[in-house]
């Protein structure tokens, strides 16, 4: 192993350091994702070092190349990233976000988006790393209902004043306690506390695709009408359910009940309902044993699409209907 001469972010929880950017690779993409590196200029000089430290469901990583370098990573499926720039800057290029970072200005990534960025030589970054099926069972347990689509976060993530400030704070502690002593870290409680705190902070503090939905959850309660058919779809979920069913039960017009389903749900009753069966059809899977059939399990749910609907429960539980029947 080669020799630091400096002390840097997460020096008690070494992962390796390396001239060969072949095993740079190998190494990062192991506790990361599989990803493309090369060289960016004339310059060959990389001392990659790579410290990291796994939480819960969650990871600091502190990264650096030491050449100027290109990061190819496509789209990364199981995680989602939030980069603090330690030193140096980075152009990054998330889905159709193309921006500069820097010590001001960090960046989140998200699943099902790509993901490319170039670093300065003397970039280095300290990264969070959340397994995209915990953050999205702990959106789904804040909404208070299951979600369908991928979370989708702005990139960019201003970190010098504001929230983003406080949660730039907040990892860095993180990483400080890591490098103190390991009796934080011990607690199962004081690990999910940590683990409720970021996900919590970073779904409320950055803009994404759920934010809408978010704000009405802790805005005045949803109206009775909204229960009521919230209710209905829940306990009905295995019959046929039309609109005109839902705006009877609840007692509005159909588009009063639109209206106030996208303004407190975020989501139509119909999306509402195709969450719900999904979500029953997981449950059945997991507890179906080797007798069990995915395609039966989900026509009784009303997917008669499979192969859509294994795109849809992929995204939904982050793996294929056989897998979660298999386990």
């Amino acid at each position: 192993m080669l020799s630091a001469v400096a002390c840097f972010p997460l020096e008690r929880h070494r992962l390796f350091e390396t001239r060969d950017p072949d095993e740079a690779r190998d190494r990062v993409g192991k506790v990361f994702c599989a990803h493309q590196l090369s060289y960016a200029g004339r310059g060959r000089r990389l001392f990659a070092r790579q410290n990291f430290a796994q939480f819960g469901h969650l990871a600091l990583s502190y990264l650096a190349y030491g050449e100027e370098m290109i990061i190819d990573a496509g789209e990364i499926e199981n995680c989602y990233f939030v980069r603090l720039i330690r030193s140096g800057s980075s152009e990054i290029r998330i889905g159709k976000y193309q921006f500069v970072g820097n010590s001001r200005i960090g960046s989140v990534s998200s699943a099902k988006l790509p993901l490319s960025m170039r670093w300065s030589p003397d970039c280095a970054h300290l990264a969070l790393k959340i397994d995209r099926r915990a953050l999205e069972r702990h959106l789904s347990d804040l909404l208070g209902s299951a979600i369908l689509r991928p979370v989708e976060f702005i990139p960019e993530l201003p970190v010098d004043t504001g929230r983003g400030a406080s949660y730039r704070r907040l990892i860095e502690f993180i990483s400080n306690e890591l490098d103190c002593d390991d009796a934080l870290m011990a607690s199962p409680l004081a690990v999910a506390g940590l683990e409720q705190m970021l996900m919590t902070s970073l779904l409320t503090m950055q803009p994404s695709n759920y934010s809408a939905a978010l704000s009405a959850r802790v805005s005045p309660a949803a109206p009775r009408h909204v229960h009521r058919a919230e209710e209905y779809i829940r306990a009905h979920a295995d019959r046929p359910i039309t609109i005109g069913q839902l705006a009877e039960v609840a007692g509005v017009h159909t588009r009063t009940l639109f209206e106030g389903f996208q303004r407190f749900r975020g989501i139509t009753p119909f999306a509402m309902l195709k969450a719900v069966r999904l979500e029953r059809v997981h449950a059945e899977l997991k507890t179906a044993g080797t007798s069990g059939c995915v395609s039966d399990i989900a026509l009784k749910w009303g997917f008669a699409h499979l192969g859509r609907f294994a795109q849809l429960y992929r995204r939904r539980f982050g793996e294929l209907p056989s897998e979660t029947l298999r386990r």
